[in-house]
């Protein structure tokens, strides 16, 4: 009788670390997901070496630390962005982050709050970062979905 009960003990414990196991791996995949997003770019931009013209565009990626998938709607342009950093996300909605010197725009980061992630493309320097206190940002709105 002792013997059944450890056994029934053991197998309950077994399925309590399986289940709770589980549940984490859940949870990770789940903060790893990817994603695909739109968005509308209302003038030239600059994403890494590549030049994209206003228009409407889709971005996609299996997971959110991997790179980038960028196509326009009408599919005459696609690319991969580099890899990019993962830092916090800011407080807002999801949206690019585009830093202005003269007439050129740059593409620097995707907040996406909803994953408490931001992915930086192109770090700030530390000039850069003071243009921003001046205003020299500009945002545009993604609307992203989970894949």
């Amino acid at each position: 009788m002792k013997t059944e009960k450890i056994g029934h003990l053991s197998r309950l414990i077994l399925l309590l670390i399986v289940t709770l196991a589980t549940c984490a791996f859940s949870a990770a995949a789940n903060a790893q997901s990817g994603f695909t997003g739109k968005f509308t770019l209302p003038y030239e931009v600059h994403w890494g070496t590549v030049v994209l013209p206003a228009g409407e565009y889709t971005t996609s990626m299996n997971t959110v630390d991997a790179a980038t998938l960028v196509q326009s709607a009408n599919n005459n342009q696609s690319f991969y962005t580099r890899i990019p950093m993962i830092e916090d996300s800011e407080k807002g909605t999801a949206c690019l982050f585009i830093t202005v010197h003269g007439n050129e725009r740059m593409i620097r980061s995707l907040n996406m709050p909803q994953y408490g992630r931001s992915l930086v493309y192109k770090p700030l320097t530390k000039a850069e970062r003071e243009q921003l206190k001046a205003g020299q940002v500009q945002t545009v709105p993604v609307v992203v979905a989970r894949k």
